[in-house]
């Protein structure tokens, strides 16, 4: 219900940066009118109290105009102060009336955390501190002239509703607290997400398979897979094509090493290839099998598709030697008629 509402009338949804805070201050308007209506019901009805029963009335009045200030006018820091205000009057009010009676000084422990929670923490701070000053004075000028009160049903009352209130208002801030934060967790998954990820193909992009080299404690083998030709099937077949020719380059690759090996796109029609605890010769026949798997496959083009490979043993130590050495047999690789592999230094 909060998500319509405040959809419909602020216009914003539950992944909007104000949900959290205007969630809060619509739930603390209806908590606190309701409060509000009941005890003016209370003091009317069931126990007649006619001061009260006017203080409360009035508060249940504010309580509805300040309601209509935030969803038909959208003023919501002039909404949160009214009812703060609307709060503390009346708490003052049932505390003044009836002193210590009824435990009606438990009342001064509403404000405090509605200013809070309603104003931020400097202004609501301050608030509170202006408020505590008053209730301490108030309190403190009729030492020794209270008599102790007596525990009734109206003190009885009181407390339920004290505790129900801030039990309301306290499970409803935890709530949408963790609420921002799942949220901020999932938009900060999403933005290493877009970090590390190529967007065409959906493999790790050449950031990540940097950070992955430079970051490696172990040697690996690392493979760079180019596609033969791929200006020619651009120019004759449209950049369209060559882009489902590179997705689908990305997929065989990633059935072909499932979890074997770790694929991300260097750049262009070029790719990269990393993989660990694997001996020479099983690198070399993987690589095969790839080769295989990519020349063997349709693409729907009028032409063959095939890649050209080159491979080398890679430490995190000897990185930039690593890269020269993979593109020096890229090139022996491409200049041996394409659609073939070279390896260097495996041994």
């Amino acid at each position: 219900m909060i998500e319509f509402v405040l959809s419909k009338y602020h216009g914003i949804s539950k992944s909007h940066h104000e949900y959290r805070q205007l969630s809060l201050v619509f739930i603390s308007i209806i908590t606190c009118t309701v409060a509000a209506a009941f005890f003016a019901f209370y003091n009317l009805v069931i126990d007649y109290y006619p001061s009260l029963f006017y203080v409360d009335f009035v508060g249940t009045l504010i309580g509805l105009f300040t309601l209509l200030i935030f969803l038909r006018f959208r003023y919501v820091m002039l909404a949160s102060f009214i009812l703060v205000l609307m709060v503390t009057g009346i708490c003052l009010m049932v505390i003044l009336d009836l002193k210590n009676e009824a435990n009606s000084l438990a009342w001064a422990l509403i404000a405090p955390v509605l200013s809070v929670f309603l104003l931020g923490f400097l202004y609501g701070s301050l608030y509170s501190f202006l408020y505590l000053i008053v209730i301490a004075w108030f309190a403190g000028s009729n030492l020794g002239t209270w008599q102790p009160a007596e525990w009734d049903f109206d003190s009885y009352i009181t407390l339920i509703a004290i505790y129900i209130l801030l039990f309301i208002l306290s499970c409803y801030y935890e709530a949408s607290r963790r609420a921002a934060q799942k949220l901020l967790e999932e938009s900060n998954k999403k933005l290493t997400i877009l970090a590390t990820t190529d967007p065409l193909t959906g493999l790790f992009n050449r950031r990540f398979m940097e950070d992955l080299l430079l970051n490696s404690k172990a040697d690996m083998f690392i493979a760079m897979v180019d596609v033969d030709d791929f200006k020619s099937i651009n120019d004759k077949f449209g950049h369209t094509a060559g882009d489902e020719v590179l997705v689908n380059i990305s997929r065989i690759m990633q059935s072909t090493f499932d979890t074997d090996g770790i694929v991300g796109r260097w750049g262009g029609e070029e790719f990269l290839i990393a993989m660990h605890d694997l001996s020479a010769e099983q690198f070399r026949t993987q690589m095969s099998e790839l080769l295989k798997n990519i020349s063997s496959h349709s693409f729907g083009v009028d032409r063959p598709v095939t890649v050209s490979l080159g491979g080398v043993r890679h430490n995190a130590k000897e990185h930039r030697m690593a890269l020269r050495s993979v593109d020096e047999a890229l090139y022996d690789a491409k200049m041996s008629g394409k659609n073939c592999i070279k390896l260097a230094d495996l041994a």
